[in-house]
């Protein structure tokens, strides 16, 4: 390790004084030279989203798949009016990277000529094909059999999956029809979802403005009515983050319960698995029990999770946060409308079920930016843009040759993933020693939040400090982040939950969160909020 890095890091392990004050002051130049830039969009009109015309597309997926069993409408119908939605909308959202409408029309009508045949029974369906003609569509780096899997990667011109990823194998099993494949930043390595192959892809309650990433495509297909099931990944909150800034819930699952096989990228580190998941995202919190069990593979583990357990709330410890977690001086404040939708949740479930409710401050919390950072970014063989052949993300080529051919233009390599080289070339400068104290204090984390939450506690935070900003914001906010990893450092299930709209007409919400294995309590308190508070709204009129 080199000897000015050894003395940044000897003392404090957690970035010493100067480094701190050299990302203050960083992330204030970026904020000076990009605001005024990336506020030009707030002079041009906002577009407004297509009326939503079909009612189909207002039926939660449980409701879908149960009128299409039992013959109320065809699947075939269902089908149509997703796809003739995603047709509508994408001028706007720019979500679709490849569809199969067709292809997915003909599976519907083989749905519908199963049920004409009567050989299933409603029962038999119900138990064994829950999602039995529910249209899903898939954020593109998760394999779909046919289909773009590849992440916009600069380093591949395009890949396509040879077999369904085990995730979008087990939905299909359960009769879910895959209508799309859905845009992503390069490699997922952002919170805003762009890249040179597809383009931007824009939030539907203002496409001004970011729906977040980097499973911003999924959410905004269904923040705009034209997905009512996706399925994402998550390793820094690129799955809760644009569920909260388009209205929709996603819920990052407790970690090694869904199988990660089939996304792309992906790698053999042993932690990575610990980090990362495969998850649900949707507009209808009802939906999240059902895909969740769904999505399991193993039947024994997913009683481990019981699912299928009715959770009684009165007997739920409600513990939160408004704001004061992440380091301040990284950190944006959260905004009024952030902290009224927390302290409305917080003060429905104390006054409906009677919850004992505490306010909390966590030791070990403000360090939150630098100690995430630090701990996941020391993975090996993930992905990027510097390897020299698509097969060993750990061979790469000279850094300065590829910075040089990106500023010449000679590759199309995103901005946020050539950051990735010096970053992880600070962090594997820690001394094994040294980063085992780390460790050490995540493990300390983890045992404070076990102790607190047990197995009937659920922690309320934050989601981000404010709603969706305008595009390229993500540049200066970057370390706003934080109050997402927070979970996937702590290998915690958590579930994002909308709460109403802002006063800028933009969707606010909340992370629900609880110990490991407690899935059920995150979406048990989602679902809650949902019958009170409406769960997702449309950006758009309903006609009557």
């Amino acid at each position: 390790m080199k000897p000015v890095l050894q003395l940044f890091l000897r003392e404090q392990l957690i970035f010493s004084s100067v480094v701190r004050r050299f990302l203050r002051w960083y992330v204030f130049f970026l904020r000076c030279l990009l605001w005024p830039l990336t506020s030009l969009g707030s002079l041009t009109p906002r577009t407004p989203c297509p009326p939503v015309t079909n009612r189909l597309l207002l039926l939660p997926a449980v409701d879908l798949a149960k009128i299409i069993r039992t013959r109320q409408v065809t699947c075939t119908e269902v089908v149509e009016a997703y796809i003739s939605r995603a047709k509508e909308v994408n001028p706007l959202v720019n979500a679709i990277v490849q569809d199969r409408f067709q292809e997915a029309l003909v599976e519907a009508e083989e749905i519908d000529g199963l049920l004409s045949s009567g050989k299933l029974s409603v029962e038999h369906m119900e138990n064994n094909l829950p999602l039995l003609g529910v249209p899903l569509t898939v954020k593109e780096t998760i394999a779909v059999r046919g289909m773009s899997n590849n992440g916009a990667w600069s380093l591949v011109p395009s890949h396509t999956a040879r077999e369904d990823a085990d995730i979008v194998r087990l939905l299909r099993e359960a009769g879910a029809i895959p209508l799309l494949v859905s845009n992503t930043p390069e490699l997922c390595m952002n919170w805003e979802t762009d890249n040179p192959r597809v383009g931007r892809t824009n939030n539907p309650y203002d496409p001004r403005r970011t729906p977040g990433g980097s499973s911003g495509g999924e959410a905004a297909l269904l923040g705009s009515a034209a997905s009512v099931v996706g399925v994402a990944s998550d390793i820094g909150g690129s799955l809760r983050l644009p569920a909260m800034f388009t209205g929709v819930y996603g819920h990052k699952p407790t970690p090694g319960y869904v199988s990660n096989r089939g996304h792309r990228p992906s790698s053999q580190d042993g932690c990575w698995d610990h980090y990362f998941t495969l998850g649900p995202m949707c507009r209808y919190a009802r939906d999240l029990p059902v895909i969740l069990n769904t999505i399991v593979a193993d039947p024994r583990r997913a009683q481990e999770l019981r699912l299928d357990e009715q959770v009684d709330l009165t007997k739920v410890k409600v513990f939160y946060m408004e704001d004061d977690g992440p380091e301040r001086m990284f950190t944006d404040s959260v905004n009024s409308d952030m902290k009224t939708a927390m302290r409305t949740a917080v003060h429905y479930l104390r006054e409906k079920y009677g919850l004992p409710v505490k306010q909390v401050s966590i030791q070990g919390l403000e360090n939150i930016v630098s100690l995430s950072t630090l701990i996941m970014l020391r993975m090996n063989g993930i992905p990027n843009v510097y390897q020299r052949h698509q097969d060993n993300p750990d061979e790469w080529n000279s850094v300065l040759y590829t910075i040089g051919k990106r500023l010449l233009g000679l590759t199309t390599s995103s901005t946020t993933c050539l950051m990735y080289a010096p970053l992880k070339a600070l962090v594997d400068s820690i001394p094994d020693e040294e980063f085992g104290k780390l460790l050490k204090r995540k493990e300390l984390l983890m045992d404070r939040f076990k102790d607190m939450l047990g197995e009937d506690g659920v922690f309320l935070y934050p989601a981000f400090p404010t709603g969706a900003h305008f595009h390229g914001q993500i540049y200066f906010k970057f370390l706003n982040s934080a109050y997402l990893t927070l979970f996937n450092m702590l290998e915690m299930p958590v579930t994002a939950c909308p709460m109403g709209l802002d006063k800028n007409g933009l969707p606010v919400g909340i992370q629900i969160s609880a110990w490991q294995k407690q899935d059920r309590l995150t979406i048990a308190v989602a679902r809650a909020l949902e019958q009170e508070f409406g769960g997702w709204i449309p950006p758009c009129p309903i006609p009557d």
